[in-house]
């Protein structure tokens, strides 16, 4: 990586709240870079090389199945990074990890990230943390999987993709959200009509608009706010698009 480094991060929340001894840890190495949508981070069986902090930007770590088919097990955006599993001792990669929403981010090599783990316990404490944070967020998004109605999921993850992104409209297909859900697009089109009839969204090709915060908010299951409490209470910010 040849760019300058990152002087602040101003946008990813893990970074904005480290302490100042764990980001000076790691600051030399941090670098600004552009996302693209479909940019593959992550492969599975695949050597880490890079950690990603996301910055009003999407990143989806999906499950491909023998079949084809794929559903997200997880959702990185400004309240994280990529590459949680070198954190916990491993050096290559467990599921694809792809840019969904792209916009920038900061990043750094891997070497750099294991050295300063090694030599700065604030910052071993922190993403120690967030790996728990993770987890518990992780348990929220596997029950919603598989005890709620495909209306409160799709109003879930639209929430969670507008707190993520900046401004109101979020550049995804049906067929995405059919695959991040898991289930068939027309299950997905009958619950993004309903959200739409209800005046809580509106829907044009390949662009999905929140028009109605709190009305979205009420449609969704009790997972999106019990996500949020994990991250309040394990890392002590909130993933929630200020209002």
């Amino acid at each position: 990586m040849s760019r300058k480094p990152l002087k602040t991060s101003k946008g990813n929340l893990f970074l904005d709240n480290l302490s100042p001894n764990a980001m000076d840890a790691i600051r030399p190495s941090l670098v600004p870079i552009a996302l693209e949508h479909g940019e593959i981070v992550d492969q599975p069986g695949k050597p880490f090389d890079r950690v990603v902090f996301p910055i009003n930007s999407i990143v989806s770590v999906v499950l491909d199945m023998a079949d084809g088919d794929t559903a997200e097990v997880g959702i990185v955006g400004r309240e994280g990074m990529t590459g949680l599993s070198i954190v916990l001792g491993q050096s290559t990669a467990q599921h694809r990890t792809i840019v969904q929403l792209p916009d920038g981010a900061a990043c750094m090599p891997v070497p750099d990230l294991r050295n300063a783990l090694e030599k700065e316990p604030d910052l071993r404490s922190a993403m120690l943390r967030y790996a728990q944070a993770t987890i518990n967020a992780s348990s929220y998004l596997s029950a919603c999987n598989g005890l709620h109605m495909t209306n409160e999921r799709c109003a879930r993850w639209l929430l969670m993709g507008h707190d993520r992104v900046v401004g109101d409209v979020l550049p995804l297909t049906q067929e995405f959200l059919s695959q991040m859900l898991g289930v068939q697009r027309t299950a997905v089109n009958i619950a993004a009509g309903v959200l739409q009839e209800a005046g809580f969204i509106s829907y044009t090709r390949g662009h999905i608009t929140i028009r109605n915060r709190s009305g979205l908010e009420s449609a969704a299951c009790e997972c999106y706010d019990g996500m949020d409490e994990t991250w309040q209470n394990v890392m002590g910010y909130s993933t929630k698009k200020p209002a």
